[in-house]
């Protein structure tokens, strides 16, 4: 009976331990305090509910104070079911060979609630003073290119905020 739980405890590991891996991997940590819940953490970290249930494994809202919960950056996302290294090239502006080479991936077999990086370029911190103008003008790029490549409706931003900036080819 031992041999067969030990077994079975074994091949679960194995099944689910793969994507698990490679989560740790890529994503950071957030440690619960008191009085957090899914959606204040996925608030912050500019995550869903859904995926951050999907990369810790969560089947519940329950969470605890003093436990950590991984949490993808800001040039990171959660895949989904559906996403495919080439999709996901085309969504994000850049080559299957870039995300392969970004998340050192030996083949194209990417899972759910795998956290993969997309965006091999500059990630800046806002600071006081910052406009899109001007910072359009110092990495040689358009207000409007920053507006998509963040996914921003209007031209506000604020100190603190991240920003992609296009890897000049």
């Amino acid at each position: 009976m031992k041999k067969f739980i030990a077994t079975m405890s074994l091949g679960l590991m194995l099944t689910l331990g793969f994507s698990g891996v490679q989560l740790a991997d890529a994503a950071s940590n957030v440690v619960i305090k008191k009085g957090d819940t899914l959606y204040s953490i996925a608030n912050k970290n500019k995550m869903t509910v859904e995926d951050l249930k999907l990369v810790n494994g969560l089947k519940s809202n329950k969470i605890y104070a003093g436990k950590s919960l991984k949490v993808k950056d800001t040039n990171e996302i959660v895949i989904k079911k559906g996403d495919t290294l080439f999709s996901l090239a085309k969504k994000y502006k850049t080559s299957v060979t870039k995300l392969k080479e970004m998340n050192h991936l030996k083949d194209n077999k990417i899972y759910v609630g795998q956290i993969l990086q997309v965006h091999p370029d500059l990630v800046i911190k806002i600071k006081k003073g910052d406009t899109l103008y001007s910072i359009a003008k110092k990495y040689k790029t358009t207000v409007a290119d920053l507006k998509e490549l963040n996914n921003l409706k209007s031209n506000k931003i604020y100190t603190g905020q991240t920003l992609i900036i296009k890897e000049k080819e």
